[in-house]
């Protein structure tokens, strides 16, 4: 890669690589991995879609990957967001740093809290009650480890089915008002063991290497811990949550694990179940083992560390649409000029954007370029015309900017947190001290989900605009009115849209506001100011699948936008012709040939001018009021000569119009029904700069074609059948952006603008 690509592209595609490796790792060369759902019902976006944004000061830190078995190692330092994610949704099994220095350090802080305790210190959670209880003194110390996953243990989930309440009372149960579970996916259970396991691996926690091994024999054989999905305020860290987490290595049957079954579904099973079908003693913890692994804000870095990486991926996929939206909309990529955003006002996010637009763009016969621009004279600009693209468009990169870098620094944050120790106390085994803190409050994590919401609000905000703008005739320049194919009349396509994104749109606003405001006291008053992170991680959960809805439609509408500007594009050439020869046809007793051609650039001037101010109407209403008005021309041209023509030119100069609007409606419905009965064929591609990736992706790939046959058939015959609906088509689109096999995409894109993208000094 070249060392002129922008810092934010070189440590994209560093991570992308990275998750690469993990692929190859976790799977043979012949085979795919199936990601593990990450909140919602579909798979979550694949290994090679991501796009990891970090700080070009960290994009050292991916974690480490040994020379000898060529496997992510846990080693409590380098521990990276693409790893996590790699564990987290593809059955990448990571290894623990078992190093002599790893293992003397892990065991220092094991002998450190062993001595304090011969020498009857009192030591937190060790011999105390916990939190607002920390009044109370035992000496059972191993039996304090188990009332602590006694009373941690309290969250809601679905009963078993062998349980007798189970059986309705009534002889039809109701059927359930919600269909949401009660418990985590498990996505974000192996993401929090991982996190957990990097933070006890540091040696600062005095939990033995045997409970880490156990914890990631857990990870190995694709064990994942029944959690319930609410109960944690991520204070004194997620403790309930990860109570379920030490049940399991506990072998406790009262909590549950999937494992895999028989014919490889997964199923729920007591946790002793688990342990013992993969040959997994059962841990007695020893004192604070418990206390250990259940304080510290692993399931809040998990979901942060997963919603992240999505936002990061939706992040760029909003400035491929918005390239997009720039071509449909026949905008132009002077608003990104270098001179605007490198040298003006140099902000980083906005910089990067900026550059990105402009490789995006290249290439584009659709949008108009900067290199290409010309001095227009205000007496020879056509009345009513935008001098410059509307704001959605032409604001972009400002706009954008802004949501990447905080979500860079969102990034950060959370690769900060999961390297680090976050459970209470902590012990120094350099010194023999023994720490009280608090570094399980997670508020740290909070702010970074908070800003990243915040910013998949914007980044929804700029989207809605744009697909709004593009469904509106009065906007869109010369489309459609709802990027109809067909007469208007009987044709109502994007209309749906326009409303279900105004929808998603005020959801995402609704998620934007922060959950940390929210905040109460708890735990007999203890943790009065608690982060509520893991909570604010399951909103950005909400936010990621609404934004990713919205850019489901709006690629749906792009597609189809660039199909219309196909059509326009074949008919405009075809109708220069037919103008011309309908003018000799009329006018060649009056007019001599030069001058008939003349009249014909002038006539097919006004008469797209119109097109594009009635594309609300339907085509026949259209063409007639378009040719009255192109018919000035000849008017014009008829009351310039000495005798006015007389008035036999007046006379035909209506039928002409009647002849020309009935030819150039047979002459549109031919074109038009052209790429109807070829929906899939991709027909706008060489008009297109490199968002015809994105495109031909939509109508090849995943056969999603353009839209209005039904429609030209006035709903008819086959037309009638309508076997599919719009949001059926739509749906595919989303699946793919939540799979991850979209991201593949743009992934290709960033590497491409990564290698073409110039210098700085060669741009400005």
């Amino acid at each position: 890669m070249p060392s002129h690509a922008s810092p934010l592209l070189r440590t994209n595609i560093a991570a992308l690589d990275e998750l690469n490796t993990y692929k190859r790792i976790a799977m043979p060369s012949h085979s795919q991995p199936a990601s593990i759902a990450n909140g919602d019902s579909t798979p979550s976006p694949g290994l090679d879609a991501s796009i990891d944004l970090v700080s070009p000061a960290s994009a050292s830190t991916s974690s480490k990957v040994t020379p000898r078995s060529n496997a992510l190692v846990i080693d409590g330092q380098t521990l990276s967001v693409a790893a996590l994610v790699a564990v987290a949704r593809y059955k990448v099994t990571p290894e623990l740093d078992c190093s002599p220095e790893a293992l003397a350090r892990v065991q220092a802080s094991v002998d450190t809290l062993n001595e304090r305790l011969k020498r009857g210190e009192s030591l937190y959670g060790i011999n105390t009650g916990f939190g607002g209880s920390a009044d109370s003194r035992t000496h059972n110390t191993r039996a304090l480890q188990l009332a602590l996953l006694q009373h941690q243990q309290m969250g809601v989930l679905e009963v078993p089915p062998n349980f007798p309440s189970c059986t309705p009372s009534l002889p039809t149960a109701s059927l359930s008002l919600s269909d949401t579970p009660l418990s985590m996916p498990e996505s974000w259970v192996r993401g929090a063991m991982t996190v957990r396991l990097s933070s006890l691996i540091r040696g600062h926690s005095g939990v033995r290497i045997i409970v880490l091994q156990r914890l990631q024999q857990l990870l190995a054989n694709n064990i994942t811990p029944v959690v319930p999905l609410r109960g944690s305020i991520s204070a004194s860290g997620d403790l309930s949550p990860l109570s379920y987490v030490a049940g399991c290595l506990a072998g406790q049957d009262g909590v549950w694990a999937w494992v895999d079954g028989p014919e490889g579904q997964r199923v729920k099973v007591p946790s002793s179940v688990a342990l013992k079908q993969y040959g997994i003693e059962a841990t007695l913890f020893e004192p604070k083992e418990a206390l250990g692994i259940l304080n510290g804000t692993a399931f809040s870095a998990s979901v942060g560390a997963l919603v992240v990486h999505d936002a990061q991926k939706l992040a760029f996929l909003t400035q491929v649409t918005t390239a997009m939206a720039v071509e449909a909309l026949l905008g132009t990529d002077a608003s990104f000029a270098p001179f605007i955003h490198e040298t003006a006002r140099p902000h980083p996010g906005q910089v990067e954007v900026a550059s990105n637009m402009l490789a995006l763009l290249e290439g584009s016969r659709l949008a108009s370029h900067i290199a290409e621009e010309k001095h227009v004279l205000l007496s020879e600009e056509a009345e009513g015309a935008l001098r410059q693209d509307r704001y959605p468009l032409r604001t972009a990169a400002q706009f954008i900017g802004p949501q990447v870098e905080d979500i860079i620094a969102a990034a950060e944050s959370i690769r900060i947190e999961l390297n680090s120790t976050t459970d209470n106390p902590l012990i120094d085994a350099s010194t023999g001290q023994v720490h009280h803190g608090g570094n399980f409050q997670a508020m740290s994590v909070t702010n970074a989900l908070e800003k990243t919401r915040l910013s998949l609000c914007h980044l929804g905000k700029i989207t809605f605009q744009q697909l709004t703008e593009l469904i509106n005739p009065s906007m869109n320049r010369g489309l459609a009115a709802n990027l109809a194919a067909s007469d208007p009349s009987l044709n109502f396509h994007c209309k749906g849209i326009d409303i279900g994104s105004a929808a998603a749109q005020a959801e995402l606003a609704y998620l934007a506001s922060p959950v940390s405001s929210h905040i109460q006291s708890a735990e007999m008053g203890n943790q009065s100011v608690n982060s509520m992170a893991l909570v604010s991680g399951r909103y950005t959960v909400h936010a990621v699948e609404t934004l990713s809805m919205m850019h489901a439609w709006m690629i749906y509408a792009l597609c189809q936008a660039f199909d219309l500007r196909a059509v326009q594009a074949e008919f405009k050439l075809k109708l220069a012709e037919q103008i011309e020869e309908s003018i000799e046809r009329f006018f060649s007793t009056w007019i001599n040939q030069h001058d008939q051609v003349a009249l014909g650039k002038k006539v097919a001037l006004r008469l797209a001018r119109r097109l594009d101010e009635t594309s609300a109407r339907d085509l026949h209403s259209r063409l007639t009021d378009a040719y009255t008005f192109a018919g000035y021309e000849l008017i014009e041209y008829f009351t310039s000569l000495p005798s006015g023509g007389g008035a036999d030119p007046l006379r035909t100069i209506m039928s002409w119009r009647d002849y020309s609007a009935e030819q150039t409606a047979v002459l549109h419905r031919r074109v038009t029904q052209k790429y109807l009965d070829d929906p899939r064929g991709c027909h706008a591609s060489p008009m297109l700069g490199r968002s015809r990736a994105i495109y031909q992706y939509v109508r090849r790939t995943l056969a999603v074609p353009m839209h209005g046959k039904e429609n030209a058939l006035e709903f008819s015959g086959e037309g009638g059948k309508m076997n599919q609906t719009i949001g059926g088509w739509v749906s595919i689109i989303y699946a793919a952006i939540r799979n991850g096999d979209l991201y593949q995409v743009t992934d290709e894109l960033a590497r491409t603008i990564a290698e073409a993208s110039p210098s700085p000094q060669s741009r400005l």
